[in-house]
């Protein structure tokens, strides 16, 4: 089997938790045995001409489309795998792989063809009032990039989902959790074409879980450091805790938090800005506890599950997919996400009893190695591919007869 997957991301050095997931694939599915094409197309940040390609390209990029073509002809895949779609690709990729024959799938890994701020979120605060709509209301509002701005992905939107383009052209959506197919389904996506497939990740090597737990100190954070991922959560615990706290990762209220400390002498707080992922998973093992305080609907955030699987319990907002990773795994606690002191709460009750934060993290251990571990992933992966692949031929045969 010959795949080609396309993703299309800001021309940044950032790892994103989407290119985590993707390169994962890649390597199990080559391990596998299956042929893997990966094309990345970059989106250019800076210089009036991109800004101008990108604006008309949120309805249709006649340079993605050539792109997405070409990448069909040179590689002739079996199966085309998309990625995130809008708005940096916009439909005309989807549209140059329906028109080269080549049977679709896309990883919904956030809200984008539903909300248009992307993650729900407004007003520093989560919102998913577009869910069940065409997202009229978010151009009234602006959400995420202005009016004007916010028009012409509603227009992309309505126009692909209102006619039945989206769902005529892509064979089978793939759901990164239960919450990210609901808010689908909720929105006119057909049920039987959306599949489940939590994230694949790679387990580190062994290690003495009884051991790490006698070196244990702390909490940690890991990730963007922005409003909609819980900075000022993060603020207020900072606050009112004395505990070792690490903090891993950049974003835009990196500079007012880390300021805030030194003009506070907080000095039981570290931060490490942007770590490899190897770099990171041996941060967060050293922790008793992980926060994961997001304000916004997080689909199936990469940090819980590298998290859980050093054995690192979390306390996490009750929002996007993390309940049902948490119920699911029984690997820490989830508090309303509006309640800063409710967080505070659950860190100091992992911290004050080393034993029940140990058997929640062994419990996390337990469920990546059963239920998200690569391995099982990768062959969900291929046979959502073979089932697309089927489809794809038994649609087409009919059309001939």
């Amino acid at each position: 089997m010959k795949v080609l997957i396309i993703q299309s991301r800001l021309n940044t050095n950032l790892i994103s938790g989407e290119d985590v997931v993707i390169n994962n694939d890649i390597q199990f599915l080559e391990k596998a045995g299956v042929q893997v094409f990966y094309k990345q197309i970059k989106i250019p940040t800076s210089g009036w001409i991109s800004i101008i390609k990108n604006f008309f390209g949120l309805i249709w990029s006649p340079y993605n489309y050539k792109i997405v073509k070409s990448a069909i002809h040179t590689h002739k895949p079996d199966i085309v795998h998309f990625h995130t779609v809008v708005p940096y690709l916009s439909f005309s990729a989807i549209a140059a792989s329906y028109i080269m024959g080549s049977p679709i799938v896309q990883t919904l890994h956030n809200g984008r063809w539903l909300c248009l701020e992307g993650g729900y979120f407004r007003n520093n605060t989560f919102c998913d009032d577009c869910v069940g709509t065409y997202g009229w209301l978010g151009v009234k509002r602006g959400c995420g990039h202005g009016k004007f701005i916010s028009f012409f992905l509603f227009l992309n939107n309505f126009i692909v989902r209102k006619f039945g383009f989206l769902v005529k052209y892509v064979s089978c959506f793939i759901a990164v959790s239960e919450f990210t197919k609901k808010q689908h389904v909720k929105s006119s996506f057909p049920e039987k074409k959306i599949v489940v497939r939590n994230n694949g990740f790679n387990v580190l090597s062994e290690f003495d879980l009884d051991k790490s737990w006698l070196q244990r100190d702390g909490i940690v954070y890991a990730g963007r450091l922005s409003v909609a991922k819980g900075s000022r959560v993060l603020d207020y615990l900072i606050r009112n805790l004395d505990c070792n706290i690490n903090i891993l990762g950049n974003g835009p209220e990196f500079n007012s938090l880390k300021q805030m400390c030194t003009d506070n002498k907080f000095n039981h707080v570290n931060f490490f800005g942007r770590l490899d992922n190897i770099e990171a998973l041996n941060i967060i093992k050293k922790a008793v506890v992980t926060v994961v305080p997001s304000q916004c609907g997080d689909s199936y955030p990469t940090v819980a599950l590298e998290s859980l699987s050093v054995g690192t319990p979390i306390v996490s907002s009750n929002l996007g997919g993390l309940p049902d990773l948490i119920n699911s795994s029984l690997g820490g606690k989830l508090v309303d996400y509006k309640n800063d002191s409710a967080f505070l709460k659950a860190i100091k009750y992992f911290l004050n009893d080393n034993e029940i934060a140990k058997q929640m993290g062994n419990n996390g251990i337990k469920y990546i190695k059963q239920n998200v571990n690569s391995f099982k992933q990768s062959k969900e992966l291929i046979k959502i591919y073979n089932d697309a692949i089927n489809n794809h031929r038994l649609k087409n045969n009919d059309h001939s007869i």
